[in-house]
């Protein structure tokens, strides 16, 4: 049991901050007794199993409307996978056969079934399966409840800024206590992919994954949950408090909304030199429509979501209507989608992309791609042909040199001379751009810049990759920093190649929106900026604040640090002198 402060860095699920008192759940199978049955009590059981199935039913179905309404179709779909679990007729038909054969009670036939279902899933080195099984385990525990009458989650409010903590959540969970106001959400399972981690995020509701945290958070302790650094305080100090009371003013849905109250985009720094301030997004949320409202730009759109809800990579039907939609929502400004960035570590093992030891160092991003051209053609017809309103740009994922940007290059003049041939409009001058990720791009940036339209450098991966660090490792969470001088030059040396050019080049990752490393990298001279965009509205005050021709020679001196403690203090400095202090 914790009895004092605890700092607990864990994985960032779901940006923004919580601050109340938790309490653990323990989610999973409800413990069904084996109750042998008679002859005539075979039909009363199946007809109840055939109730709670319906019943089940009626509830996802609500769930996934409701998600409809607050996140848009695409998360609602989510809940498609649960409800063809729920009402999957011939595993429904094979626990009938069992309860007749077996004369046992439904519940527990029910239960055993699954449990024999899964249990391969749960075992497999597949991240897709073994997230399918807490979809089954969702939809398993709503059926046992309504059979049985126990164990159904209550529909009450949750008491103020209560911070669930659990072993895993699934989609539907983060829908139910999302309705009973949960503030925030802590987890040890699940990843920033997870469906649970992406509904969080559309419905912006903090939350971190942390290894141990059922072993390390108690029941009924305050805590503070810092959501866009992966971070938990347990038992927070009154000064902890104080400090992220004031933090959370600035963060969440609330900034949101005061983007609208910009009088400026792109806001222009101190002596009028203009910098792009742009969003990363990846699915359809209550963001968007403040975010078009304003002309803020897409500088990153996530496709990989579309993957997921599909379970497939999805035909270009339903590609094309994804995009359009996109596009159509911010026709006063532009949308970079970036082409599926997917690994073994993302998808489903069936033989198309097969398991690997070190997935983020395999077959994943452009490389995959171009090794499947038919799936990535696909995509790039169905992109195209959302392209009519010229306002989207194709961005490439973990490109490692100028021979995988011409080769895919390639393929999309190919689809161009097959969309013309059959007289489909689409943009003939739409922009390519390429995502420097890993340290070989940054390295031959000038011949990269040469060839693309736009440089966008994912300052996450090539953090990682740079610093051998896993971002989503606790473990070696104190070796992972933008702020290490070894990053730094490779951003850098990454602008100057497109500055040479003449190449457009924003910062994408999380440091975007940093506001210690953001007067930083305008001084480099980036084009643009794409955050979060719970971070807009900040970056641009900030950036209104900032002296260009100041910055510009903050560059050398913290390029010449030794240590990430070096690079920090220095810009430390320059803020306190900024804000006179």
């Amino acid at each position: 049991m914790v009895t004092k402060r605890r700092v607990i860095k864990g994985v960032s699920i779901s940006s923004g901050i919580a601050m109340g008192t938790t309490r653990v759940v323990h989610p999973g199978f409800l413990n069904v007794a084996e109750i042998p049955i008679t002859l005539a009590k075979v039909k009363p059981e199946i007809d109840a199993l055939e109730e709670a199935v319906r019943e089940t039913i009626a509830e996802l179905e609500h769930l996934r409307d409701t998600a409809g309404k607050k996140t848009g179709a695409s998360v609602a779909k989510i809940f498609e996978a649960q409800l063809l679990i729920a009402g999957d007729l011939d595993f429904l038909a094979q626990v009938k056969q069992q309860i007749k054969t077996r004369r046992r009670n439904a519940g527990f036939v029910y239960n055993t079934l699954v449990n024999e279902t899964i249990r391969a899933l749960d075992n497999s080195p597949d991240q897709y399966m073994r997230q399918m099984v807490q979809e089954i385990e969702a939809v398993t525990n709503k059926v046992l409840s309504h059979l049985t009458g126990f164990g159904e989650k209550s529909t009450a409010r949750l008491p103020d800024n209560t911070i669930l903590v659990a072993q895993s959540f699934s989609a539907s969970d983060i829908m139910d206590y999302r309705s009973r106001r949960a503030a925030g959400f802590i987890t040890a399972e699940g990843g920033s992919n997870s469906h649970m981690a992406l509904i969080a995020r559309s419905l912006m509701l903090p939350a971190t994954l942390s290894n141990n945290a059922l072993s390390q958070i108690p029941n009924a302790c305050r805590v503070i949950v810092d959501g866009t650094n992966g971070k938990v305080i347990v038992r927070p100090s009154d000064d902890d408090w104080s400090e992220y009371l004031k933090k959370r003013k600035l963060q969440g849905p609330a900034i949101i909304s005061r983007i609208k109250k910009l009088e400026e985009i792109p806001p222009k720094t101190a002596d009028g030199v203009p910098v792009n301030v742009a969003a990363n997004l990846e699915i359809p949320g209550p963001a968007d429509d403040l975010l078009s409202d304003a002309r803020i730009p897409v500088g990153l759109y996530r496709t990989e979501f579309l993957y997921l809800e599909h379970v497939d990579f999805p035909g270009e039907a339903a590609q094309f209507e994804y995009y359009s939609r996109i596009a159509e929502r911010f026709a006063n400004t532009h949308v970079i989608l970036r082409t599926f960035d997917l690994g073994s570590d993302k998808v489903k093992d069936d033989g198309l992309m097969p398991a690997e030891d070190n997935p983020a160092l395999g077959w994943r991003g452009i490389r995959s791609m171009l090794d499947m051209p038919q799936i990535f053609k696909t995509q790039i017809r169905a992109i195209l042909r959302a392209s009519t309103l010229k306002n989207v740009k194709i961005l490439l994922p973990m490109v490692s040199d100028v021979s995988e940007l011409r080769k895919a290059k390639k393929y999309v003049s190919q689809v161009m001379l097959e969309l013309r041939r059959k007289g489909i409009p689409f943009d003939n001058d739409i922009e390519i751009g390429v995502m420097v990720e890993i340290p070989s791009a940054a390295l031959t940036a000038n011949q990269l810049a040469r060839d693309a339209d736009f440089v966008s450098i994912g300052t996450n991966d090539l953090t990682q990759y740079t610093m051998s660090a896993d971002r989503n490792n606790s473990r070696v969470a104190g070796l992972y920093s933008h702020f290490h001088p070894s990053v730094l030059s490779l951003i850098h040396m990454t602008v100057m190649a497109c500055r040479r050019h003449g190449t457009p080049v924003q910062i994408c990752g999380e440091s975007a929106g940093d506001p210690l490393a953001l007067p930083l990298f305008i001084g480099m001279g980036v084009s643009g900026l794409s955050m979060n965009p719970t971070k807009i509205f900040d970056a641009c005050r900030l950036i209104k604040r900032i002296d260009f021709e100041m910055v510009r020679h903050l560059v050398d001196p913290v390029l010449a640090s030794k240590s990430v403690a070096a690079v920090v203090r220095k810009l430390q400095n320059y803020r306190n002198a900024v804000e006179g202090k």
